[in-house]
């Protein structure tokens, strides 16, 4: 249990954000995320994003900050598109299928592209002001 709080940025909006972190850990049910320890979930201080702390676990070493409905975004088709990297393996040798599943592997990951977007422009739109650039 550490007492002095942590300062991290926030993957939305780069602001900076104070976490104090207890001995508890949240329950991991990131399929993509799976070797990562949760330590904390919280809502940006700034944009009020949902954004979680996943810390180091057995022979990865760090800490990683991640915007939770990016990674849901992810999340919905991993299963799906770790099946299809696993037979995109085995069919290497026969053209005609290896060419279906690598269309099928990009329609996948064009699906969690414009996913992130939309998640991107939601945040936008209910907090204005955090995009704005001032030159």
């Amino acid at each position: 249990m550490n007492l002095l709080p942590k300062i991290k940025s926030c993957p939305c909006c780069n602001s900076f954000n104070l976490i104090k972190i207890n001995g508890v850990s949240y329950e991991n049910n990131f399929l993509s995320l799976k070797d990562w320890v949760l330590k904390k979930i919280f809502n940006c201080r700034k944009c009020r994003v949902k954004i979680g702390l996943f810390a180091e676990h057995a022979n990865i070493k760090g800490e990683m900050i991640v915007w939770i409905d990016l990674l849901k975004c992810e999340e919905a088709y991993y299963k799906n598109l770790t099946n299809l990297q696993k037979s995109k393996e085995k069919l290497k040798k026969q053209n005609k299928k290896y060419e279906d599943v690598i269309k099928e592997i990009n329609d996948i990951q064009n699906k969690i592209r414009l996913d992130q977007v939309k998640v991107k422009i939601k945040a936008k739109i209910q907090n204005p002001g955090i995009f704005v650039r001032h030159a």
